[in-house]
């Protein structure tokens, strides 16, 4: 495996350049004249990529910001099927435990994996660059293709179901949120957003299915906290009555 290509875009903006982020980042209005906005960049990156081609990234946000900003611009996604993403991020700390305690940042990794920054921060390119040396690193050390479990990882499904014990750990930790969020309806996004979804998914794997399962289970664990919350108002209400 070998680099064989680069691609890289300045995209117009489409609010005004901060002070803020000229200073992160070193662009300036002067790097933007004349740039191409997203629909035309998009464009070209398909052209870059072609048909054949797997999407690694770092962290799982980025191909959501890619789909929403095509979705925003009413432009052709690149089509990338869960099979040919790559949440490099994840597969790092999972194949890599005896370095990380933590989910590691792209910065971390590097350092971490005995690698030299290369390019400026916060610039993209950069990114990039640094995340292919990793994923060239891994692939010489490890199985890309391989799912690496954690010790202690959680085993929450069974021939394809969520177990029992599964169901009960899903609706303790939405208990655990809605206790703290009294924002209602409390929905999977909410959840997914919370502290208690980041440390579980910082210290376990959950793959794409199991997530899959407990979306699903989601609206009855939701129901069964609501209860559980009203019974003990409840509780709290002869109490002080008493």
């Amino acid at each position: 495996m070998k680099v064989i290509g680069e691609f890289s875009e300045l995209v117009k903006p489409g609010a005004r350049l901060t002070r803020h982020t000229t200073k992160l980042t070193g662009i300036t209005k002067k790097d933007l004249i004349g740039v191409e906005k997203f629909p035309q960049i998009i464009e070209k990156f398909i052209r870059f990529i072609g048909e054949d081609s797997i999407f690694v990234t770092w962290g799982k946000e980025d191909y959501r910001f890619l789909s929403h900003d095509c979705t925003l611009h009413s432009v052709e996604c690149p089509c990338m099927e869960k099979e040919r993403r790559i949440d490099l991020q994840k597969f790092v700390f999972q194949a890599y435990e005896e370095l990380f305690e933590h989910t590691p940042s792209l910065q971390s990794a590097v350092e971490q994996l005995g690698l030299i920054w290369e390019g400026k921060q916060h610039r993209a390119l950069a990114d990039a660059e640094n995340t292919a040396n990793i994923l060239l690193k891994a692939y010489s050390e490890r199985d890309i293709t391989k799912r690496y479990k954690r010790h202690g990882e959680l085993e929450l499904v069974e021939n394809g179901k969520l177990t029992e014990k599964a169901k009960k750990k899903m609706r303790k930790w939405v208990f655990k949120e809605m206790r703290k969020n009294t924002e209602r309806p409390f929905v999977w996004s909410t959840f997914e957003s919370s502290d208690t979804w980041e440390s579980i998914t910082e210290r376990y794997y959950i793959s794409e299915s199991t997530i899959e399962l407990l979306k699903k289970h989601f609206r009855t664990a939701v129901r069964k906290a609501e209860r559980q919350i009203r019974y003990l108002a409840e509780m709290e209400k002869v109490v002080e009555e008493n």
